[in-house]
């Protein structure tokens, strides 16, 4: 079960552009890369990540982001039944991502605005933490809700707000765990520090600048992290659909579960 997962490690797929941003991508490219990207991260250790469209949105996520991730959740779930899957739709559409999940049998949603309000390229985001919550009982849903507290992709529009009046509000709203992630590096570790002191008591995971160097370090201070980037591949081979190295996956897992040595 994703929740006991000690450490909670969770991997990260971003698609290609796709539909109205690349009409020329076939579905079954996106298939294999996504099956192919997503076996690396599995087979090497990390058995709980999401996949993440990237195509821009201003308002809900288009018709084809539905359906294509519903089905590339339905994919990969059949093929790792013990996946602990997420989805994160680039659109600020809480329901467009839990129902995706609840369709295609997922375990998790990441929703990167979920209280207050952020300023992004798309403009001022309001928080959604409680449409999302809402709209989970109305499906009867069991999906959970990894709530973002100041995503690094946006300016909070209250940075006089402290982050742990944030995180206690997004807990409050039905968050079941929460991502932190400072501008850097070691003020992503101060915020989950003043979190858990503050009394939080959900599960926390850092959402960026991981790497096998410091992820020790990062388990001092809460329960996991999201990782992707410092795990790809130094170089890609021409016409290969791989994108992350499963060397390095590996290493980073046998240090995170302190079988090895940084």
């Amino acid at each position: 079960m994703l929740m006991e997962q000690k450490p909670m490690i969770i991997g990260a797929v971003h698609l290609p552009l796709y539909g109205a941003w690349d009409p020329r991508r076939s579905i079954g490219k996106i298939e294999e890369y996504v099956l192919a990207n997503c076996g690396v991260f599995y087979n090497n250790g990390i058995r709980a990540l999401y996949i993440q469209d990237e195509n821009p949105e201003t308002g809900p996520a288009a018709p084809e982001t539905i359906a294509l991730l519903s089905s590339l959740g339905r994919l990969l779930k059949k093929e790792y039944p013990e996946l602990e899957l997420g989805i994160v739709v680039e659109a600020h559409d809480p329901k467009a991502s839990m129902a995706i999940a609840t369709a295609c049998g997922a375990s998790f949603v990441r929703i990167k605005v979920f209280v207050g309000a952020m300023y992004k390229n798309a403009g001022i985001l309001q928080g959604c933490g409680i449409e999302t919550a809402k709209y989970r009982v109305a499906l009867g849903s069991g999906v959970k809700i990894f709530a973002d507290i100041h995503d690094r992709c946006g300016y909070p529009m209250q940075p006089q707000v402290p982050v742990e009046f944030d995180a206690q509000w997004a807990v409050r709203a039905g968050a079941d765990a929460l991502i932190l992630t400072g501008m850097t590096y070691r003020q992503s570790l101060e915020y989950l520090d003043v979190c858990r002191n503050s009394g939080i008591r959900v599960p926390m995971v850092m959402g960026g600048s991981v790497t096998a160097e410091n992820i020790r370090e990062v388990l001092d201070h809460c329960q996991g992290a999201v990782v992707s980037s410092s795990l790809m591949l130094d170089a890609v081979p021409q016409g290969s659909l791989i994108r992350w190295d499963g060397k390095k996956i590996r290493r980073f897992m046998d240090i995170a579960e302190g079988k090895a040595v940084e």
